[in-house]
């Protein structure tokens, strides 16, 4: 065991983390001694909800005849809830059961399903699940109240005992051991089954987790503080679900902050969201898991809520234009201290699109499974950034764990540029600066490594798959998209490297690796070939 990384991994954890953890194990040790199983028939009657807006539709991930499609991966459903035979994500999302909200699936065959989860409940290892039962009761109120009229009242009765009771086992294991979106989710389901089932004790529990984690989680200048813009844009909506449910009237306050902090992510999302259309892939970060930035400003219209872009600040992440250009740049902390399951070691990276295609961009994630490629995506060497010896910036390990990490400090920031430094090489004695000029005409990156250790530096640039590379040489990469030229490098190199816009499916790219001692100037000329 590595005592060192498990000190620095440790040490962030805030008090109540170890406590949860430690007191979840003790109850889940008693169960089993005592042969104490969970109770799935405690009744409750529930009411169709009323939703102000309809809410953004999910990708159908149900084909017919028991195959399904989850994260790019297609599979026979084996009638186990619980295999693992494509890995923890897949089976999760399995039982999220988000395919009961699509448009082809009906009240019989929707409702069919329901009664094999709960007949399969006590078998089911991922059934009570803190995490799966927060989105999976969301989705079975909204799929009541779709269909309620063309349900029975055994049907309805039958859905009701068991989402109150999984409800009841959500309220007494809420994940405050791991905090972050987790919590927040536990709370917007907790939410939603308070006004399902007009219970108090189910709303004073979800007020308190919201209040205090929205407030907590959402930064000042609108980010959600895991710095996944993807995570920001789930949590965005699951806020607008919930807003579209919550009685203004009766419940003034946690819908005024609601309605407070959702114009903020807003705000922000519409200040980062790049020429193409999509979020900045940064962090853990994919397409197609999230709504896209236009689904949730449609969503946000339609209930009635109006915001606009905020400045970029708290967040430590900028944006820059030009006349052909938008780049996005990263002089963030890893965030929150306490959870950096979804952070990487990517200080000072930048993506950036070209007449509004990618052209330098992030090398995405394919799989949270713990393994060489979970590592690969989340190290330094896989960003647009500097590594110093080939090691990492930040000691990411395992599947969602970080260790040592990189401390950032801004030393000078106008309009046009931003400097910054971290630490995340102290070990070696040395520190690395950083800085971006966005020009109209080009993009400036200026690196510094500053001890007495800054050598085998190596500086990546990713291009996206359809970028073509031109021309080589020490001092400028000419390639379709536009041309880097180097003042410092002592080599360059054309690497082939594989990335992932999505989950599961990898595509060839070309790197830049620049090595360089101590300094590098890198300036970014677009090809304007294509701006009208």
């Amino acid at each position: 065991m590595d005592i060192s990384r498990l000190y620095h991994t440790v040490r962030y954890l805030k008090p109540e983390q170890f406590y949860f953890r430690a007191l979840y194990k003790v109850k889940g040790v008693c169960r089993k001694l005592f042969g104490i199983r969970p109770c799935y028939v405690r009744y409750s009657p529930g009411h169709p909800l009323l939703f102000k807006a309809p809410w953004i539709e999910k990708p159908c991930s149900y084909k017919g005849d028991n195959l399904f499609e989850f994260l790019n991966v297609c599979d026979t459903f084996s009638g186990v809830w619980d295999s693992n035979r494509q890995g923890e994500l897949w089976r999760y999302n399995l039982n999220y059961m988000d395919f009961l909200l699509q448009p082809s699936m009906g009240a019989v065959e929707g409702y069919a399903w329901i009664e094999r989860f709960i007949e399969a409940m006590p078998a089911n290892k991922v059934a009570n699940d803190p995490y799966p039962i927060s989105l999976r009761g969301i989705n079975w109120i909204k799929f009541v109240y779709l269909h309620h009229e063309n349900l029975s009242v055994e049907q309805l009765q039958k859905i009701d005992t068991a989402l109150y009771s999984q409800n009841l086992i959500l309220a007494g294991r809420v994940e405050r051991h791991l905090l972050a979106n987790h919590y927040l989710e536990n709370g917007f389901s907790l939410l939603f089954a308070a006004y399902y089932f007009d219970d108090n004790k189910f709303f004073k529990l979800a007020e308190k987790i919201i209040k205090s984690q929205l407030e907590e989680q959402i930064l000042p200048d609108g980010t959600h503080f895991e710095l996944s813009p993807m995570y920001h844009c789930i949590i965005l909506e699951r806020l607008l679900d919930c807003y579209s449910i919550i009685d203004n009237g009766r419940h003034k306050a946690l819908s005024s902050l609601m309605l407070d902090k959702a114009r903020l992510m807003l705000g922000w999302l519409q200040a980062i969201v790049m020429s193409d259309g999509n979020i900045p892939l940064l962090n853990d970060s994919a397409l197609g898991i999230a709504p896209l930035p236009a689904e949730l400003f449609t969503y946000a219209k339609k209930l009635g809520i109006e915001w606009s872009a905020v400045p970029l600040g708290a967040s430590g992440y900028r944006k820059f234009n030009g006349d052909s250009y938008d780049a996005f740049v990263d002089v963030a902390a890893l965030g929150p201290s306490y959870n950096l399951g979804h952070s990487h070691a990517d200080t000072f990276t930048f993506v950036m699109n070209v007449c509004g295609k990618p052209f330098i961009v992030d090398t995405g994630v394919s799989t949270y499974s713990a393994g060489e490629r979970r590592s690969y995506e989340r190290s330094t060497r896989d960003h647009n950034t500097v590594s110093v010896n080939g090691t990492d910036s930040s000691h990411v390990w395992g599947a969602f764990r970080c260790a040592r990490r990189a401390a950032v400090e801004i030393i000078s920031e106008d309009k046009c540029s931003i400097c910054a430094k971290h630490n995340g090489y102290s070990p070696l004695s040395v520190e690395v600066y950083r800085k971006f000029v966005g020009r109209e005409e080009d993009f400036e990156i200026v690196d510094e490594v500053r001890g007495r250790n800054g050598r085998n530096c190596t500086a990546a640039f990713h291009l996206a798959p359809d970028v073509e590379v031109v021309s080589v040489d020490k001092e400028k990469v000419v390639t379709s998209s536009g041309t880097l030229s180097f003042m410092g490098a002592s080599s360059v190199e054309i690497e082939a490297v594989e990335i992932a816009y999505v989950y599961n499916r990898l595509q060839y790219a070309k790197r830049i690796s620049v090595s360089f001692d101590e300094k590098l100037t890198t300036i970014v000329a677009p090809d304007q070939t294509d701006v009208i």
